[in-house]
């Protein structure tokens, strides 16, 4: 299992971040924000997912990031 960094964003800035173990960067973020995810589409208010266990390329310097929008309430 890969731990993901989590970050809820809203307008470009980080709401909340997160440490989140899970086998998927959409599972993750599922995980921590308790809410179901899709892929963002140029929405406000989105998640970012870091994969923190990637090392990365010679030719990359960047770690892998994903985007997702949260939809639907939170799991209570």
């Amino acid at each position: 299992m890969k731990i993901y960094f989590v970050e809820e964003m809203r307008d470009g800035a980080v709401v909340a971040s997160h440490s989140v173990p899970a086998l998927t960067p959409f599972e993750a973020a599922a995980k921590a924000t308790g809410r179901t995810v899709t892929l963002r589409n140029g929405d406000s208010e989105w998640v970012r997912v870091t994969d923190t266990t990637e090392r990365p390329h010679r030719s990359r310097h960047r770690p892998t990031v994903f985007e997702y929008k949260a939809i639907g309430r939170r799991a209570t």
